[in-house]
């Protein structure tokens, strides 16, 4: 099934469900399940919203008689304008043309004040106004939102909030943040970034936006649902699950220590038996530099130590020492990383 046929599916459910729960209020909660399976099921479900609003929602006064007659004939016309003039018989179109003369039909579209569409839509999908919250170079900040979630934000990090009745929704732009979420089962919290959602009802966990291309997710408390665009089901983390999404692929879920998880809010890294590899990734979000890692040849090896934040240069230079790698800096700030060769026995 290509990508149009899945919107045409999710376009057709949800408009169902949206004129469901119209209908019957005990139906909302299907529609509140269906929407929260993922982004692209909240945006099927507002499109259905906004087109209920202009096509069903909007109450019409209640019908004369010669309104109905009308009505009734205005669908006939239309009926019959389908059809090609020479197939209709003369007494059915001087029928029609006595009607529309005795009753003065007027063929313009029926038109609703935009103001009552507007007001229809406010009152059936609530929406504020997204915060937007942002930190930079050497900067860390704790937001307090309206339901008492709490969210830390690392330095050079952008994220968007979306809360409504229904649902509490985080963009994440760029950079780290760590979430400590007020459950509220009817009222799900969302985290979205490069095709990826994590959803949870109350928990504390970290998003970081490693690149274009790639996000992790750290669990420190209860339990996340993490949705990527090419997985075919959801993932599950639970406390001290890791997980990394790489161009909306899931990766494995691994375990990591609890006092690795969220330490930089502390202002220090922490490493335990970290891979390389792994422990220059975080450390280049403190540095002064793009690291290029391409050319180390032993990033497996395991890091173990502390490290204080706003020193990230002090701790790169570290660790270059002790696992034996040099440094290059190429262009304006990207320094690239070698392994020294192993030295000759004498």
């Amino acid at each position: 099934m290509n990508n149009q046929d899945t919107d045409k599916r999710l376009q057709r459910e949800a408009y169902n469900l949206v004129v469901a729960a119209f209908n019957d209020p005990n139906n909302q909660s299907k529609l509140d399940a269906w929407r929260n399976q993922s982004s692209l099921h909240e945006i099927a479900a507002r499109q259905a919203e906004a087109n209920w609003a202009l096509l069903g929602l909007i109450d019409p006064p209640p019908l004369s008689l010669v309104d109905k007659f009308k009505l009734a004939t205005q669908i006939q016309f239309e009926r019959l304008a389908e059809t090609p003039i020479r197939m209709l018989p003369t007494t059915g179109i001087a029928m029609v043309l006595i009607i529309f003369a005795l009753f003065g039909f007027d063929f313009s579209s029926p038109t609703v004040p935009q103001t009552e569409i507007v007001q229809r839509i406010e009152k059936t999908n609530p929406v504020s106004k997204p915060q937007h919250y942002q930190t930079g170079w050497a900067e860390q900040r704790k937001v307090t939102l309206e339901d008492g979630t709490e969210i830390w934000l690392d330095w050079n990090t952008e994220l968007k909030v979306t809360m409504t009745e229904a649902k509490r929704q985080v963009m994440l732009v760029s950079g780290k943040a760590l979430f400590s979420v007020v459950s509220q089962p009817n009222r799900p919290f969302s985290v979205l970034s490069e095709q990826v959602e994590a959803r949870v009802l109350g928990t504390e966990f970290v998003f970081h936006k490693l690149g274009e291309q790639a996000v992790e997710i750290e669990v420190i408390e209860g339990a996340v649902g993490v949705q990527a665009e090419k997985a075919p089901v959801e993932a599950r983390l639970t406390k001290n699950d890791v997980i990394r999404i790489t161009a909306g692929e899931l990766g494995d879920i691994k375990t990591r220590a609890l006092d690795e998880m969220g330490a930089w809010r502390d202002g220090v890294i922490v490493f335990e038996q970290r891979p390389l590899i792994e422990a220059l990734e975080v450390l280049q979000s403190y540095t002064s530099y793009e690291l290029d890692t391409r050319l180390i040849y032993e990033a497996d090896r395991l890091v173990s130590g502390t490290f204080v934040l706003n020193k990230g240069d002090e701790a790169l230079r570290a660790i270059m020492q002790g696992y034996h790698l040099s440094g290059k800096v190429q262009g304006r700030n990207t320094l690239v990383l070698r392994s020294l060769p192993p030295e000759r026995p004498l």
